[in-house]
């Protein structure tokens, strides 16, 4: 089920200054619950999201969704349907470490919505600095995978996730698509193809040749 999304439906008509912080827009959000009432004059979501970007990408309501919603977790902990983070359907890039330029994430998510409708595999992105609420990268891929996974991709759900800060990379499936992706097939990849164009700092380059790769697979397995 897919909270995050409902919260930002549920706040896209609320008033919110850019330069405000997430922790005490979560405090107030909180705050709006407690009392049954609606969380007014907090931010203006559509404002947020046209600022200076004309090539509006979906990945950008999902930085937002995901920094609100780690406050959300931290400052809401009596709000049990706020557990873990949520993508907005039709996009799977998270971008947190603002690893990839304009151009890269919309090539991302092109490429991310090729394989989803013509393979029904689905495949999420995500750069972070920060496992929390987990405590390391294997809990915290699994939690995003398990959260966002939906049944339609008949060959299954896979993410990554890379963190530049700690420099580790997880690569992480669901068993249906374990089946096609097995973990010994993960492991080269980062072995042979993430990190070594990481240790070069082309990261767009290494994410975008395991996701060839991902493909390649999954239509020979067709």
């Amino acid at each position: 089920m897919h909270n995050g999304f409902l919260l930002v439906l549920l706040f896209t008509n609320i008033t919110f200054s850019h330069a405000q912080d997430y922790d005490q827009i979560s405090k107030e959000i909180c705050k709006s619950f407690k009392k049954k009432k609606p969380a007014k004059n907090l931010f203006d979501f559509n404002k947020y999201l046209n600022s200076e970007a004309e090539d509006f990408l979906i990945s950008d309501v999902n930085i937002f969704q995901f920094n609100l919603q780690k406050s959300l977790i931290k400052n809401c902990t009596e709000f049990p349907f706020i557990e873990n983070y949520s993508l907005v359907p039709f996009s799977n890039v998270v971008d947190l470490e603002k690893v990839f330029n304009r151009e890269e994430l919309a090539k991302l998510e092109k490429q991310l919505k090729k394989i989803q409708k013509t393979n029904r595999f689905q495949l999420f992105i995500i750069s972070t600095d920060d496992y929390f609420p987990n405590e390391n990268i294997t809990d915290y891929s699994f939690s995003i995978l398990n959260n966002n996974s939906s049944d339609r991709f008949q060959k299954g759900n896979m993410i990554i996730v890379f963190n530049l800060k700690s420099r580790e990379v997880r690569i992480s499936t669901n068993d249906i698509a374990r089946n096609i992706i097995s973990d010994d097939f993960s492991q080269k990849l980062i072995d042979e193809v993430v990190v070594p164009n990481f240790s070069e700092e082309k990261y767009f380059k290494g994410i975008n040749e395991a996701i060839v790769k991902i493909n390649e697979k999954i239509v020979v397995e067709d």
